[in-house]
């Protein structure tokens, strides 16, 4: 495509649509051709609204025309969508998680093709800054711990996510996927997993999830993630070796590093622009985007093994190569 403007088609109207990805186009200088959602008049005002070229009747109309695709549709759809895009031909960048605890992530083939999913954290300066710092020093010890407010009503839209067949699990896959995303792109492929889940959604998705990862390397990570009451956490702590470093909150680009003075590399007001200026990049250059499909994939097989340790009363499930 050489410095050619992108056409990129958008499967999805929701949040993270409205509020990151198009503002994260028309930022870039990117050109939103076209955009498909379920409810075609809900897709055809998203549209209008958002300065989109147009709004397609169906997938196969979506394809015409651009030369990317973004989906950002509930979980259960994201391999099906995916699928579609990669036989026209085109490259294609997910939402996260790519598939969670559905399990189907497997099932696309990607060989050759610049396909990513959306774990735009990698790109933060303040994670950049940690992979250097594990140059010659391996921590014991990882620690996650999240917790936010989610309880969404009988007509809220983001109520799909507490239905795992649609979503792919619980707060899991949705806010645990990216910060288990960050412990596999520190440390690897882990060995083994335990877990427990509770706090069930009547439609079935955990609002609390604790879990253990071991890496034959060494570290061992203790997450605990829950939708619920009481103020908001989310840390993400490395010890070993008499070192420790934390960042807390997660977003906010601040290492603290005692007996050091902490280290401010502020993140982008909206994350999703580096991340689709890198997907961008990758086309035109012919790489992987930052989050292949592959390492994607990895983040769902700690959620399936996640679910089976806690299927079966929290023993360890080994991951296999």
């Amino acid at each position: 495509m050489g410095n050619t403007l992108v056409k990129w088609g958008i499967a999805g109207y929701g949040d993270i649509v409205t509020r990151r990805v198009l503002p994260a186009l028309h930022a870039l200088g990117e050109q939103p051709a076209a955009l498909w959602g379920r409810d075609p008049h809900r897709a055809a005002r998203t549209a209008e609204r958002h300065g989109v070229a147009r709004s397609a009747a169906d997938v196969d109309a979506l394809l015409v025309g651009v030369d990317a695709v973004y989906i950002a549709t509930p979980v259960v759809h994201h391999v099906p969508l995916a699928r579609a895009v990669l036989d026209a031909g085109l490259p294609v960048l997910v939402e996260k998680p790519l598939a969670g605890g559905l399990g189907t992530g497997g099932t696309l083939d990607t060989a050759g093709r610049c396909a990513g999913v959306a774990y735009y954290r990698r790109l933060a300066p303040a994670v950049r800054r940690l992979r250097e710092e594990l140059d010659g020093w391996t921590p014991d010890l990882a620690e996650v711990r999240f917790r936010c407010a989610f309880a969404p009503g009988p007509d809220d839209p983001m109520r799909w996510r507490t239905d795992p067949a649609l979503s792919g699990g619980g707060v899991l896959a949705d806010a645990g996927s990216h910060r288990i995303d960050l412990l596999l792109h520190l440390f690897g492929r882990p060995y083994e997993v335990t877990a427990r889940l509770g706090d069930r959604f009547p439609r079935g998705a955990e609002r609390r999830a604790e879990l253990t990862l071991h890496w034959r390397s060494g570290p061992r990570a203790h997450c605990l993630m829950e939708w619920g009451d009481g103020p908001p956490v989310d840390r993400f702590r490395l010890t070993g070796g008499g070192r420790t470093l934390t960042l807390a909150p997660l977003d906010a680009g601040r290492i603290d590093a005692p007996p050091h003075p902490p280290l401010l590399l502020p993140p982008p007001a909206n994350p999703h622009q580096p991340l689709l200026a890198d997907f961008a990049a990758a086309v035109a250059a012919g790489r992987e985007p930052v989050c292949p499909v592959a390492e994607g994939r990895l983040v769902d097989d700690v959620i399936v093994a996640a679910e089976r340790s806690d299927a079966a009363g929290g023993r360890p499930v080994r991951m296999g190569k």
